[in-house]
């Protein structure tokens, strides 16, 4: 699906101007919405830190929360003027046409492949290492969904933590 393609799905949604540094999506929020760009860029942060800019208009934002149940994972914010289209009966869209559906799964598994593939590359660069950066290879294993031993995850401060 084009994003031409996604935006003319949109004809009927609300559009929702945003100014610079305007908050869209906070992480932590309940929110069941989905979002499409229509035109600006998007900045998706976490603790502050920027993780990506969407600048695509069709791209679809808010999609993790409301496939997941979850609260937002992480900050929108406009960077620039932006508008977005509201879809907030995003689960029927879903449901009434298969193809926004595979667009969206197949979004996120591209995103998920980058993902695994940078995570990859890290357990590999940790592999020899000792102390805390060691439990590196074990903690991106069982991210990985690979079967690693136990691992007793205290640190060199704190011999006994709770985590």
């Amino acid at each position: 699906m084009l994003p031409a393609d996604v935006l003319a799905l949109t004809d009927q949604a609300a559009r929702r101007p945003l100014a610079d540094g305007e908050l869209l999506i906070r992480a932590g929020d309940d929110q069941q919405r989905l979002y499409v760009l229509e035109q600006g860029a998007l900045s998706i942060e976490l603790g502050g830190a920027r993780l990506n800019l969407v600048t695509t208009p069709g791209s679809v934002l808010g999609e993790m929360g409301l496939l997941l149940g979850t609260t937002a994972s992480a900050d929108v914010r406009a960077d620039g003027p932006a508008v977005v289209c509201e879809m907030p009966e995003a689960d029927q869209l879903f449901d009434s046409n298969p193809e926004f559906a595979r667009h969206v799964a197949t979004t996120l598994a591209r995103r998920l492949h980058r993902v695994t593939s940078y995570l990859d590359d890290l357990q590999r660069q940790f592999a020899d290492e000792r102390g805390a950066l060691g439990l590196v290879p074990a903690v991106l294993g069982d991210l990985l969904g690979q079967q690693v031993d136990d691992v007793d995850a205290g640190s060199e401060r704190e011999t006994d933590s709770p985590y």
